[in-house]
């Protein structure tokens, strides 16, 4: 009988080793293999990941495999607006690798095609999206400036008291959107003047000197048609602009005096700068875009748009640096990024990252929060022309921190302290009378422009 017990035992194992053998060994390889993170920023990368043909760096995705056939494959914050987005995928062996592929739609209904490839090593995965059906996917171009009878701060005759009224010649449109209620006191007028005016009138000049259309593309891509050539004041280049040379500052002072305070700025003025500019297109997979509850996120790719900024400068990347900022992103850990952006800074130099390097923590918290979940901006179409823009409640820690601003547009050439005093110091002054802010871009349709969205 013990005999009889002994031989039993040992078919029971035989037979469970031959089913693990007929499991795991006749595949090419074993699931706890292939079951793991990949990514693009994990040193050595083991992510090859491509978005509409273009590379997308600083992200990664998961993959799970019970059996080596079928398997689960979750993006992790790839998809705009979708923290993972996850799928079944049926593997194919080859001959040293599995690859899969096929279609399908998103939980908040982004259609993504897929092809891919897989090892324990790495996976190199192609993805196709088009984003959920919205108006608001469009290619635009900034608005042009016009003039007419509009909105401002008027002096009532009989009771001498400020009020809302209208006035001939205001600035309708231009490519930055203002929009503005204050506490009527004695300065309403100034103040209002300084938004709708000053700074309406000069990001109307300026902005059309670096972008000339943006794109809100079906795949969720925001691109952009661009240009690096100088800006200019007038007649003159910034790097022109000399405050100890009497002959530029008069320059200066007559051009924001006569077209900005005197409020003569016209279509004309910004055609001349922008006359013989260079515009190419932005590249690919720097920002993207989604609809959330009304408003239209703008998700920047932060690990990607410090790489290109590094090599523009003809730098060699830190794939460790960029690799880091990335993984602090992805496990929300803002202290670690904070610490990062402070080593890039050290490389690049840049007056801006020096800024948000510099910020407070709860400054810097709200920078995180953008960078994790997008930049919430309302979104509306009025008259024909649509409107993008932040909010007061948005714009009231970027104001806070406008003193720390101070010493980094004293270190701009020439023309940085002018416009701290000028437009950014005015309105930390008086912020606590003014109740309701907009400020963004004013956009309307490119009617001629029907390419830029991928097939």
């Amino acid at each position: 009988m013990k005999t009889l017990r002994k031989l039993l035992l040992v078919a029971c194992a035989a037979f469970f080793f031959t089913s693990c053998e007929e499991t795991y060994n006749d595949k090419l390889f074993w699931p706890g293999e292939l079951s793991q993170e990949y990514g693009s920023y994990i040193k050595p990368s083991t992510l090859d990941l491509t978005y509409s043909g273009e590379k997308l760096i600083g992200k990664s995705v998961s993959f799970i495999t019970e059996d080596s056939k079928k398997g689960t494959l979750t993006l992790n914050d790839v998809i705009p607006g979708e923290k993972e987005t996850s799928f079944r995928v049926e593997l194919l062996e080859k001959e040293d690798n599995y690859t899969f592929s096929g279609e399908t739609v998103s939980a908040a209904g982004a259609t993504v095609t897929y092809t891919g490839a897989i090892t324990p090593k790495t996976m190199k995965l192609d993805l196709n999206v088009t984003m959920p059906q919205s108006q608001w996917m469009n290619s635009y171009l900034l608005s042009e400036l016009t003039r007419g009878r509009g909105k401002d701060v008027v002096r009532n005759q009989e009771t001498g008291q400020y009020e809302w009224g209208e006035a001939d010649n205001q600035l309708l449109t231009a490519a930055l959107y203002t929009d503005m209620d204050l506490e009527m006191v004695k300065d309403a007028g100034s103040l209002y003047a300084t938004v709708s005016t000053l700074i309406k009138g000069m990001g109307g000049y300026l902005l059309p000197q670096l972008l000339r259309n943006i794109n809100l593309e079906s795949d969720g891509n925001i691109t952009a048609e661009y240009t690096t050539d100088e800006m200019q004041l007038g007649e003159q280049k910034f790097s022109e602009i000399n405050m100890d040379d009497p002959e530029s500052m008069q320059q200066v002072s007559m051009f924001i005096m006569m077209k900005l305070m005197f409020n003569t700025l016209s279509a004309e003025d910004i055609a001349a700068a922008t006359q013989g500019r260079a515009y190419a297109p932005s590249p690919r997979g720097l920002a993207h875009w989604y609809v959330k509850n009304d408003l239209l996120y703008v998700k920047l790719n932060l690990p990607a748009i410090i790489s290109q900024a590094i090599q523009g400068q003809g730098k060699t990347v830190d794939g460790n640096l960029i690799a880091g900022i990335a993984d602090a992103i992805l496990k929300a850990n803002p202290f670690l990024l904070k610490t990062l952006l402070g080593a890039v800074n050290e490389s690049l130099d840049n007056s801006l990252l020096s800024m948000i390097a510099n910020m407070d923590y709860q400054s810097f918290q709200m920078f995180f929060s953008w960078i994790k979940e997008g930049i919430p901006m309302h979104i509306e179409k009025v008259n024909g022309h649509t409107h993008i823009y932040l909010d007061r409640a948005a714009l009231s820690p970027i104001i806070a921190f406008i003193p720390n601003l101070q010493p980094v547009m004293e270190g701009i050439p020439n023309f940085g302290p002018m416009l701290y005093d000028s437009y950014l110091g005015p309105l930390y002054d008086n912020w606590s009378i003014i109740t309701k802010l907009d400020l963004g871009l004013d956009l309307v349709d490119n009617d001629n422009h029907s390419s830029v969205f991928p097939s």
